[in-house]
């Protein structure tokens, strides 16, 4: 009992050092694990790319690597410039969507029967008429070109670990003591590889198709900026569960600006909360399955922590994160009931399983 008791104590403190490292460290971990994520989704496209009828086993796979890592790199630069290409005719038209925005309150304080009360002219007036919009912008675009600049770290993360990954299973061989010892990191790194990288490729293709629908949408409707909400739609889509209505939030809110009429905001939100439950709830299961395996409430759990821990970025890696740990506690027996518990089902896949395909 007391070694039991003792045990909990080290737990408990080595988890309170591992977070605190982990909080202050955030500029420095941040950019790497974004860089490791990203190669996970470059490697399984230059994997994919060699299944290309004809030509794919044609192209070397470092050729591919190659390929995937600069159209990685192009995509990037190209989210960038229409970032700052939609930013400054956002801040041009900063005053006239608080114009707007001020005249739908209005109605809407009409349609309450309030317009007539002191009480919502003051409102008014303390709330709405003191935001400077135009401020609250540029404040944003300051905090986002400093993100720009971990964005280009990341591609930097990148491009290494591409070229060190080929040697990576090598080092390891090297590394080990015994076979026996190669064998288990190597079952142990398949394992994660396997779990992340598909997770990983099929949750973006699944949010790149939910960007494009959100597109299709707004641009039909007329929305300002759908190339840029698609996008920040698509980003956001990540973050389980409070990323989704946070992406319809804020073309919501630039609806409300720009066209100052319920009967808009209505079938904006209808039609991209209609696609991010058509993508959420039937698209999205079917190609992943139970690849991650994680209790929903570890998930939600996960989020909050991760979050607080590294913010937004935390909470676009809490899944991933959260699933490497859940794989290596599965890896020792002390620790596998842990993960049994933070898995969905309770299965968790021996050990022995796949450590052949792994070694070879």
């Amino acid at each position: 009992m007391n070694n039991r008791f003792r045990n909990l104590v080290y737990g408990l403190a080595f988890a309170i050092m591992v977070g605190f490292v982990l909080w202050i460290g955030r500029p420095i971990f941040i950019p790497i694990i974004s860089g490791i994520i990203s190669v996970y989704v470059l490697s399984t496209a230059a994997t994919s790319l060699g299944k290309v009828p004809v030509i794919g086993a044609l192209i070397p796979l470092w050729l591919r690597h190659i390929a995937a890592l600069l159209a990685f790199i192009f995509f990037g630069f190209l989210l960038v410039l229409l970032f700052a290409e939609n930013v400054q005719k956002v801040i041009a038209l900063a005053p006239q969507y608080q114009a707007t925005l001020l005249g739908f309150a209005g109605d809407i304080a009409k349609m309450l029967g309030i317009d007539d009360e002191p009480s919502w002219s003051t409102i008014r007036n303390l709330i709405l008429g003191e935001i400077d919009l135009q401020k609250l912008i540029s404040t944003t675009v300051t905090s986002v070109s400093v993100l720009g600049g971990q964005v280009f770290v990341v591609f930097l993360y990148a491009s290494f670990l591409m070229a060190e990954r080929l040697h990576f299973s090598r080092k390891i061989v090297i590394a080990a003591t015994t076979h026996q010892e190669a064998k288990r990191i190597m079952e142990v790194v398949g394992n994660v590889n396997e779990r992340i990288g598909n997770y990983l490729t099929v949750k973006t293709l699944v949010n790149v198709l939910l960007g494009l629908i959100s597109y299709i949408c707004m641009r039909l409707i007329g929305v300002d900026f759908a190339g840029f909400f698609a996008v920040l739609i698509g980003v956001l889509n990540y973050i389980p569960y409070v990323g989704s209505m946070v992406g319809v939030a804020f073309p919501v809110l630039l609806t409300a600006a720009q066209f100052g009429s319920i009967d808009t905001i209505i079938i904006v939100l209808v039609s991209l909360t209609a696609s991010q439950m058509f993508m959420g709830g039937v698209v999205e299961p079917r190609m992943l399955g139970r690849s991650m395996n994680l209790s929903p409430f570890v998930v939600l759990i996960s989020l909050t922590v991760w979050y607080a821990l590294w913010g937004i970025g935390g909470a676009i890696l809490a899944v991933p994160m959260t699933s490497v740990v859940v794989i290596i506690l599965a890896e020792f027996e002390p620790t596998r009931p842990i993960a049994i518990l933070l898995s969905q089902d309770g299965h968790i896949a021996d050990r022995n399983d796949a450590a052949e395909e792994a070694v070879s």
